[in-house]
């Protein structure tokens, strides 16, 4: 199989509706460029193919060491962020959940309210 044949649609899951599964899809493509690493970008690529389920993928010691270490690193840069830019970072989420916005890089400034 090729690398972005599962679609984000076969993430949905009880609890996980189109817009998260899309995330976690998303998540995914981003992860397969390779720029969270070797092991991320291996996990990626396995789970977009289909050769993996994302749970079986995040059973696998190397992959699961790897998502927390990136967990560990975003949550203390995060924390470091000025409240203001927080809540774009978190109002830009919220506009990607409900279907427009993009889902990386810097909040959109401008064009307000």
């Amino acid at each position: 199989m090729a690398e972005g044949d599962v679609t984000p649609e076969e993430f949905v899951t009880p609890g996980r509706d189109k817009a998260r599964a899309r995330v976690v899809h998303d998540a995914l493509r981003q992860l397969a460029t390779g720029g969270a690493g070797d092991v991320l970008q291996e996990m990626a690529r396995e789970v977009l193919a289909g050769r993996t389920g994302l749970r079986e993928a995040l059973q696998v010691g190397a992959y699961a060491d790897a998502l927390m270490e990136r967990f560990v690193q975003a949550r203390a840069a995060w924390e470091r962020l000025p409240e203001q830019e927080r809540e774009a970072h978190a109002e830009q989420a919220r506009r990607y959940l409900a279907g427009g916005g993009t889902p990386y890089g810097p909040p959109e400034r401008g064009g307000g309210s």
